[in-house]
């Protein structure tokens, strides 16, 4: 493929090509118990979700690696996640399990593909679409991608980490863009409202939004087609 190609899908990761390969709460409660914290996967899925949910974006400003501030980012969410449990940060043993953790999710093991995905990267790179992937992750994606054997259908894999900005800012969306200056025909492909909408919305470019199960990826050629003709 080249990057001289009229045509651009920018596409999410998480949510939208892969997926945890076991529950969150499953991954946190064996660790946590590695360590000697006993704790219920059911707690752990709320308190999880609702830090998710609300924690300000990372602080790119105090690290001027982006990588470090996405990984300061994950330790309040563990770390938010355990005390709610009754896990605290000065325990001994927190930074340990921490880096457990956060190692845990940097292999290819700890994510599956949505089974949809393979073909469809492949009919949409016959069918002459440049490919970027655009996502608020750190720099672990790139190790994740390449060990799932997705690396190779992208022209570019772009983290937040990577431009120190999260979408719904339009900068991520923005970045990718201009890696593709011949990219007249551009969208953005995501799961999150909030993130993949509002930054498409502020960059300008349309949104085929994922609703799973109900919404996946195979109507996406079809939407193209629809959209751009």
């Amino acid at each position: 493929m080249s990057r001289h190609s009229s045509r651009l899908i920018l596409l999410d990761a998480a949510g939208t090509l892969i997926q945890p390969a076991e529950p969150v709460e499953n991954v946190y409660a064996r660790y946590f118990s590695q360590f000697g914290w006993i704790t219920f996967p059911s707690d752990l899925r709320s308190s999880f979700r609702e830090t998710f949910s609300s924690l300000a974006d990372p602080d790119y400003a105090a690290h001027p690696d982006g990588d470090a501030a996405e990984r300061a980012w994950w330790r309040q969410v563990v770390e938010k996640t355990a005390r709610a449990v009754g896990i605290h940060a000065t325990d001994p043993e927190f930074d340990a399990c921490f880096h457990a953790l956060f190692t845990h999710y940097a292999q290819p093991s700890a994510w599956s593909v949505y089974p949809e995905v393979p073909p469809l990267l492949a009919q949409l790179r016959a069918d002459g679409w440049n490919l970027a992937v655009v996502s608020n992750f750190d720099r672990r994606l790139h190790r994740v991608l390449a060990g799932l054997r997705l690396a190779d259908s992208f022209d570019l894999i772009l983290t937040s980490a990577d431009v120190s900005a999260r979408k719904p800012s339009p900068f991520l969306l923005q970045k990718a863009i201009a890696a593709f200056p011949q990219a007249e025909s551009i969208c953005h492909v995501g799961d999150s409202p909030h993130a993949d909408a509002g930054a498409a919305r502020a960059a300008g470019v349309p949104c085929y939004l994922l609703d799973r199960p109900e919404t996946n990826l195979q109507n996406l050629p079809e939407w193209l087609k629809i959209t751009f003709g």
